[in-house]
């Protein structure tokens, strides 16, 4: 079964010795599994705070951006209640996220299916997988079940091998770190820095770089360089 070859690359991913190629592999392993044309793992490691861990293509990628702009979207939602969350038929049953749905058509027009599963550890919702699929699929029962297994085995994967490193001081050994201190380091970098000059809190210094990047669909990522980059020149944001 698809499900049961996926449970195993994962564990050999798990195992690889080449520490930078870790999170990519482990992502190409869970997409395996799992029934998307595009797959990314994500670590949710607060309330509102998101961070991709890797990503199959640039489409996967700009559903978690909007997710991460809008806080808002299947992946968003499965991590917050710790169920799959699935939109097999975006044609006919879009998604009922009022800022996600949207930006996410006019952006990559019209999709097939998202579907969001969590990655629990002990009742403990670490990440997500999330996949995307360009035309319409329903879930059997079976693949559901597979889904389980392979999300299971992801869990387990991502915290022995990748969440030690997170809490490290280290520059993070993985070929996707660029990636992640971009979508990540950059933007609460931009969130710090805007709260300090503002004098206003954290949260709402986020929420004001959310709705700045929906407003003027620009990626948080590029507009948190923007700002940083203005910041460094002296300019408030």
């Amino acid at each position: 079964m698809p499900g049961q070859k996926a449970v195993r690359y994962i564990r050999e991913a798990a195992r690889g010795r080449d520490e930078a190629a870790v999170p990519q592999q482990l992502c190409a392993a869970v997409g395996r599994g799992l029934p998307g044309d595009e797959v990314s793992l994500c670590l949710f490691t607060g309330q509102t705070c998101c961070q991709v861990l890797a990503v199959s293509e640039a489409a996967i990628l700009r559903v978690e951006e909007v997710q991460y702009e809008t806080w808002e979207g299947p992946g968003i939602e499965a991590a917050a209640t710790g169920r799959p969350v699935l939109y097999p038929n975006l044609a006919k049953n879009p998604t009922p996220y009022p800022f996600f749905g949207p930006r996410l058509r006019e952006e990559l027009g019209p999709l097939g299916a998202l579907y969001a599963f969590p990655l629990t550890v002990d009742r403990h919702v670490l990440g997500t997988a999330t996949c995307l699929r360009y035309g319409p699929l329903f879930l059997a029962p079976v693949q559901l079940v597979e889904a389980a297994h392979v999300t299971a085995a992801a869990a387990e994967a991502v915290a022995d091998r990748c969440l030690p490193h997170l809490g490290a001081t280290s520059k993070l050994p993985w070929h996707s770190a660029a990636l992640i201190d971009e979508h990540w380091t950059s933007t609460y970098r931009a969130v710090g820095a805007v709260a300090s000059v503002l004098e206003i809190p954290v949260h709402e210094a986020l929420a004001r770089l959310r709705a700045r990047a929906f407003a003027t669909g620009c990626p948080l990522p590029a507009l948190a360089r923007a700002i940083l980059a203005q910041l460094s020149n002296g300019p408030e944001a």
